[in-house]
């Protein structure tokens, strides 16, 4: 992976450019320079390195997902930054930008070990996870914190590795039909007005299985609101009915996840770098529920623009309630999946 980071300067308001024709000046151009950026930023790139590239940016305008990924800018190590954070990328979301993220454990200032602990958990489940803060700052690796918090974030970290084919099929979701990686509750529950209500604000949706809810770290309870349908705890399996509001004591070692029933969600063995293979079987966990999904699996090698020539793998799986039945389609493209076995691991039935 290619990245290269680009930054926006202050232009002198009196500098013309040439914008459709017409003359512009930068005070009336500067969002349009900002997504010009990240496109010749992406075509230099593709240029010189002949693959995918990867371009990073925190200014841009309407079309720059085509060519980069953005995080928010710089923010300080507080608790209204880090849930800020989640509701500037949920914004982002809907606005057609999926790659985004934010400077988890905060850019500038030095977090609390709890506050750190909770935004590394948080880090897990949004679409760019970047831990990232200020040279003069104190360090913020994980394991600068204590071998407790070190064990924790760890846990997470093999989390997310191991959600890559989920994480992968959901950035390809994306690029066919907008829907973000990051959702607001608004996508799927428009009509619930209880989502709209600010208790609720900081919860989302991570692909469209994954219920996500972030509290500051000095909270010990946090009110809690599941939509419609069936929702599974994600570390033990609990079921629990939507369109309830209850309060849940919060611990220092889990963020709060919850997984909608009917999901189908494919994860692989744990690896510690994305050039590392996993083992050859594809573990698909589906989660019993009272309404039908299909979720599109979706593979390729990852750097090159071969999928345009049909090097892909995509599959779709589909599980209907009646009569629990659970169906993989035929294969498309002409690319060889990296698993060879599929084991379906259950919840719920």
């Amino acid at each position: 992976m290619n990245e290269i980071s680009t930054w926006g300067e202050k232009m002198p308001d009196n500098v013309l450019f040439d914008y459709d024709g017409q003359q512009a000046n930068h005070l009336e151009a500067h969002n349009v320079y900002g997504m010009q950026m990240v496109r010749s930023s992406y075509e230099g790139a593709l240029e010189h390195f002949k693959e995918r590239p990867f371009i990073l940016s925190r200014s841009g305008f309407a079309g720059l997902q085509r060519y980069s990924a953005i995080w928010t800018g710089d923010n300080r190590a507080e608790d209204d930054h880090m849930l800020a954070g989640v509701r500037l990328m949920n914004s982002l979301g809907l606005s057609g930008v999926s790659f985004t993220g934010m400077d988890i454990g905060g850019f500038t200032g030095n977090p609390s070990t709890d506050l750190y602990t909770r935004w590394m958990e948080l880090g897990a489940f949004i679409p760019y996870y970047r831990n990232h803060s200020a040279y003069q700052n104190k360090s913020a690796e994980p394991w600068t914190f204590g071998q407790d918090v070190l064990d924790i974030v760890r846990g997470y970290i093999n989390l997310r590795y191991q959600l890559l084919p989920y994480i992968y099929s959901t950035f390809y979701e994306s690029t066919q039909n907008g829907m973000p990686v990051m959702r607001s509750l608004a996508l799927d529950n428009a009509f619930d007005q209880k989502i709209y209500w600010a208790e609720y604000e900081n919860q989302f949706e991570f692909g469209n299985s994954l219920l996500v809810a972030p509290y500051e770290s000095t909270k010990d309870f946090g009110k809690l609101y599941l939509p419609e349908g069936v929702w599974y705890d994600l570390y033990n399996g609990t079921r629990e009915n939507g369109n309830q509001e209850k309060v849940i004591p919060l611990k220092i070692n889990k963020l709060p996840v919850y997984v909608k029933g009917g999901s189908i969600i494919p994860m692989q063995s744990l690896v510690q770098t994305t050039a590392q293979k996993p083992v050859d079987t594809l573990f698909v966990h589906i989660y019993n529920g009272n309404t039908a999904n299909r979720f599109v699996y979706y593979e390729d090698d990852g750097k090159s623009f071969d999928y345009k020539k049909g090097s892909y793998y995509k599959r779709a799986i589909s599980f209907e309630p009646v009569g629990h039945n659970i169906v993989f389609d035929t294969v498309e493209g002409n690319y060889q999946s990296r698993f060879k076995h599929i084991k379906l691991i259950l919840h719920g039935f």
